[in-house]
């Protein structure tokens, strides 16, 4: 009798944790194909400029992912103290919008309270107040 009363449960807990492990193979899933962040060491002609007469400060930047089969998704920002962290989200060709391209064109603008502008999640410094030529 007690095994039969076990039963249930061993299977309601299998159930469970296949759900569980669907569900992280889905989320990893989508990471792989909808939310790949891009580094600016896979970007042909990246560029940084900072923008003349602004204030505050803006910069242009602007690029092209050497992932073939990839498109630029968004381009967001957030900032981390006197820090602002910009980061291109690529996704599959087919998982977005017809209107985007490969290529990305983003003005960000500096507040006088930041000091610095990183790239990716590797965060990669790409640009530095007080630096001669705007790139650090």
């Amino acid at each position: 009798m007690a095994k039969m009363k076990t039963m249930p449960k061993l299977v309601v807990i299998l159930i469970a944790f296949l759900t569980v492990g669907g569900c992280a193979a889905i989320y990893e899933l989508y990471n792989a194909f909808y939310n790949v962040i891009l580094e600016s060491k896979y970007v042909d002609h990246f560029n940084v400029a900072e923008l003349l007469g602004t204030h505050p400060t803006k910069l242009k930047i602007s690029g092209h992912p050497f992932y073939s089969g990839m498109v630029v998704r968004a381009v967001t920002e957030k900032k981390d103290g006197p820090t602002i962290i910009v980061s291109v989200h690529l996704a599959v060709i087919g998982l977005v919008k017809p209107k985007t391209t490969g290529m990305f064109e983003y003005e960000v603008s500096v507040p006088d309270s930041v000091n610095e502008v990183r790239f990716g999640r590797s965060s990669t410094l790409i640009w530095k107040r007080g630096s001669s030529s705007g790139h650090p």
